[in-house]
């Protein structure tokens, strides 16, 4: 039903004050505009606070994981036909943290990239009609995957090399990348995910620097349990991977109060830690690594 109101005092305001009626529109049609170019090989700029990350630098706008990419390729769109996965075109990024958006950040050139949920590997970019021109063009292009984010998640061995190159493992990962696989495989939406992990229960007594702290220490055990030594560290398995505060004081980081444990170890700390299902899960299916690694449970 359709419900007309008028107001005249109103409108005799508006007039000595000379203003023009607009018609009001709800902003719910822009919405669905972004998220359809948000899934498309264009993408949408967006600032940083509307990124969120998880504790892998994984990446998220309105429940979707997305990659990054720099729109203006600055050169021309030959170089890129020709080369599209390598030469002098920019990558794509699948993490927020690695080496590269680390170095784009302290030169605050982040605003330049563009995200997308699309998982095609094409993207909407922007080049030189030719090397030396100033006209742009747009075209669809595949990019290739920024090693330093493979080597950020340890993807398929991704490492260093003894002389500080990526190693031949992340070259490989790199030439056999797939966006939909990895999505697939590696990375759940927030709309699968529990509503709260370990890191982001909202307990007040956790500090804000937790995060952080954890991953570190998550990181120089390589995800893998200080008690049983199960390995944890594909990224799949990662949030299986607790950090434990011995004294139970959840506002307690100093180093010697924490301890990386599986989620199974960590049961043995308090069962209340799985009674939630989707915990119980991740218990069962830690167990069931366990014994894939010969470890007694």
């Amino acid at each position: 039903m359709k419900l007309n109101y008028t107001f005249p005092e109103l409108d005799v305001l508006i007039t000595k004050m000379g203003a023009k009626k607009t018609v009001w529109k709800s902003g719910i049609k822009y919405e669905k505009i972004k998220i359809q170019k948000l899934l498309s090989v264009e993408g949408v700029d967006a600032k940083l606070e509307d990124i969120i990350m998880d504790e892998n630098g994984l990446m998220y706008i309105n429940n979707e994981p997305v990659v990054l990419f720099i729109k203006d390729q600055w050169i021309s769109a030959d170089e890129i036909k020709k080369d599209p996965m390598g030469g002098k075109s920019y990558r794509f990024h699948v993490t927020g943290t690695c080496k590269t958006i680390q170095q784009m950040q302290r030169r605050k050139k982040y605003d330049r990239y563009t995200f997308t949920a699309n998982q095609s590997g094409k993207f909407g970019v922007i080049a030189r009609e030719s090397k030396h021109s100033n006209k742009k063009v747009k075209l669809t292009s595949p990019l290739s995957i920024c090693m330093n984010c493979l080597i950020d998640l340890k993807y398929e061995g991704s490492g260093y090399a003894s002389n500080g190159r990526p190693n031949n493992e992340t070259r490989q990962a790199r030439t056999s990348f797939n966006i939909k696989t990895f999505f697939k495989n590696y990375v759940q939406t927030l709309i699968n995910r529990p509503k709260y992990s370990e890191m982001s229960y909202p307990d007040p007594e956790y500090t804000a620097n937790f995060r952080t702290v954890s991953k570190k220490i998550k990181e120089a055990w390589n995800y893998t349990c200080s008690r049983c030594k199960v390995d944890l560290s594909p990224l799949s398995h990662r949030q299986m991977i607790h950090c434990h505060h011995k004294d139970g004081n959840p506002g307690n980081n100093s180093e010697i109060n924490l301890e990386i444990l599986c989620i199974a170890c960590h049961a043995e700390e308090g069962f209340h830690l799985i009674r939630p299902k989707h915990m119980r899960e991740q218990f069962n299916k830690c167990l069931s690594i366990k014994k894939e690694q010969g470890i007694k449970v």
